[in-house]
């Protein structure tokens, strides 16, 4: 009889997927937010208030229009609506300042590079988990205003259905402007206090000292400096409203290209950060 040790293995478990990892960061991140209350608040009721003023546009268009044609060019009123502006900020302020902060903070962002999911990854995931939220307050609203619109017959279909196109693509412009800025200010600082005062202040602290300065110089091209104005700009261009302060394809160059910008920066910020991966 032999008296001996057992001998024990132990099996190595197998790393999860990119992808794998990937859906767990933005799935882990909705959940999240839609047990805070302060992202509950701004998604009910910034979504609520936008897609009802939008619909009131609607139900209201031949007193708000009399006179005028019921054409294309209407659909340019919800969307130059200011109840989108203030509440595309709360959300990208409220969600998104928080996302690249707080992993700083708490140092979850080792956990969640370590091999095999890049920084490439882990951004694409925070933008799945906040894109989508800005989404419900920039392009919902503005989609549903032509669709609306048809249903209660006010609009011939043709003209609703060229809306909608058009609508979503203005409103992607804008929910991928404040979701690429939302990023790149969280990852710049480990208090998602600052990245949110960031962002109101690249709305707010644009916009307002333009719109003044443009006006008391009389130079409309100080407009450019403003997000909201680039907005405006592009939805006037979309829907065929004439008489802007500014161009159009100027204020679309300047948004896609503050975008861009903006999320390269916030890739290379995240590569230049040192974190131990295994």
């Amino acid at each position: 009889m032999s008296i001996s040790l057992p001998r024990f293995t132990r099996r190595e478990t197998p790393l999860l997927g990119r992808s794998h990892r990937a859906r767990a960061i933005v799935f882990t991140g909705l959940r999240r937010e839609f047990r805070r209350p302060a992202s509950i608040f701004a998604i009910a009721v910034g979504t609520l208030i936008t897609t009802v003023i939008s619909i009131f546009f609607v139900l209201f268009a031949p007193f708000l229009l009399q006179g005028q044609p019921l054409d294309l060019t209407f659909f340019y009123l919800p969307a130059s609506n200011l109840s989108i502006l203030f509440f595309v900020t709360l959300m990208a302020a409220i969600v998104g300042s928080g996302l690249v902060a707080d992993d700083l903070r708490t140092m979850a962002l080792t956990l969640y590079l370590s091999r095999p999911i890049t920084h490439a990854d882990y951004l694409a995931a925070k933008a799945a988990v906040l894109g989508p939220l800005v989404a419900m307050v920039a392009i919902l609203p503005l989609a549903i205003t032509p669709i609306v619109a048809a249903l209660l017959g006010f609009f011939a279909s043709s003209i609703a259905l060229h809306a909608l196109g058009l609508s979503l693509v203005i409103g992607f412009v804008l929910t991928a402007f404040y979701t690429s800025i939302a990023l790149f200010l969280s990852s710049l600082t480990s208090r998602k206090a600052y990245a949110a005062a960031g962002i109101f202040a690249v709305t707010f602290g644009l916009t307002i000292p333009a719109q003044l300065l443009a006006s008391a110089i009389n130079q409309p091209a100080l407009l450019y400096l403003s997000p909201w104005e680039d907005f405006l700009a592009v939805a006037r261009g979309a829907f065929g409203v004439g008489g802007g302060p500014i161009d159009w394809a100027p204020a679309l160059i300047i948004l896609l290209g503050e975008t861009v910008f903006a999320s390269l920066a916030t890739y290379v910020r995240m590569r230049a950060l040192e974190v131990i991966t295994g």
